[in-house]
């Protein structure tokens, strides 16, 4: 048996396994005049928090003394445009911390010229477990290579950064204090990692109704948490950060030819069962960061969720559905990072 086979009937089984689980424990939500019911409350929460497990709030970071001091010089190197080969293109040219964490463009514009992806925010990254579109990098700290060497993005190498780093002398003094004045591509990935895990967004309406308190949802987004369920797109979009750990197969994967379609995880791979395999996104905040998809094309939720239901579901959804879903999506925005506001001091 060969190992594309293997690989197949493996993540057959994974798929027939967890449609199971959710047949068995997650097909039947609660209605809305269940969830009126306080006596009602305490099954709802078990089901969708403490048992299920399919998702969960996002809790607060807590980051104190010297983590919390190079959470502070990460979000200065986040900052700061001269990492790159121009001296133009910070992190947050394309992750727009102060806003959504991403950026609402189709593609953002790098060093030489505009990249093939959209941006995905940055906030709640820590919940990722796979990063990029295709999913090529395991960790925070392989990720940040993807930028830096990209040559239509930052353009540039880790020698130069340090070396960059290194001479002025404000970094020189904060790492130092806070590294024991080593300055290495490995000490500045960690300052950056220890700045974006503490980008998580606790608090949204659902947040709040996980946790107990029913009407921290409007009617409509409730009744968008049920279809949400009740269609399956909870299937994908799960865990704490409603996606970001698993991948799928994008069904609308064709453009105008052959050669432009973006063959997402097969270039990663090279197994042709990957080609239009990407990342499943996170949607914390997803009201916040049009357009959609790894391309862009979607200008706006409404049209994200019909497009999703249509090639992923099979399903035409009503006007009706589709505005409680959208009203459900919306109830996952959250105020910003409450460490960013300390911070950014």
């Amino acid at each position: 048996m060969n190992k594309i086979l293997i690989r197949w009937l493996s993540s057959l089984f994974a798929i027939l396994i967890l449609g199971a689980y959710l047949l068995l424990n997650f097909d039947s939500p609660l209605t809305l005049q269940q969830l009126k019911h306080e006596e009602h409350h305490s099954l709802a929460h078990k089901q969708q928090y403490g048992v299920v497990h399919l998702v969960a709030p996002i809790e607060h970071t807590n980051l104190e003394g010297n983590d919390k001091n190079k959470a502070q010089l990460g979000l200065q190197l986040f900052l700061d445009p001269r990492l790159s080969s121009n001296q133009q293109v910070s992190c947050e040219s394309c992750h727009h911390i102060f806003d959504n964490g991403a950026e609402n463009v189709r593609v953002s514009r790098g060093v030489n010229g505009s990249g093939v992806r959209n941006s995905p925010t940055v906030f709640n990254i820590a919940y990722n477990t796979r990063f990029f579109w295709d999913g090529r990098a395991s960790s925070l700290e392989k990720q940040m290579d993807g930028p830096v060497h990209n040559p239509l993005e930052m353009n540039t190498n880790w020698r130069n950064i340090v070396e960059y780093v290194q001479s002025v002398q404000d970094y020189r003094v904060q790492f130092n204090e806070y590294f024991g004045g080593v300055i290495t591509e490995e000490t500045v990935k960690n300052a950056l990692v220890m700045f974006m895990t503490a980008l998580n967004t606790p608090d949204s309406p659902f947040d709040l109704f996980l946790k107990g308190q029913t009407d921290a949802m409007e009617p409509i987004a409730q009744m968008g948490w049920e279809k949400f369920q009740s269609l399956g797109c909870v299937v994908c979009h799960q865990g704490t950060n409603i996606g970001g750990n698993l991948f799928q197969r994008f069904g609308n994967v064709s453009t105008t030819t052959s050669q432009e379609r973006d063959l997402g995880r097969y270039n990663v791979t090279g197994i042709n069962s990957d080609k239009g395999v990407f990342r499943v996104p996170s949607l914390r905040n997803v009201a916040k960061t049009a357009p959609y998809f790894h391309d862009g094309r979607a200008a706006t939720l409404e049209e994200a969720i019909v497009t999703m239901a249509k090639v992923q579901l099979g399903r035409e959804l009503d006007a009706t559905t589709t505005l409680e879903i959208s009203a459900f999506l919306n109830a996952l925005s959250a105020p910003p990072p409450p460490l960013l506001t300390e911070l950014a001091r």
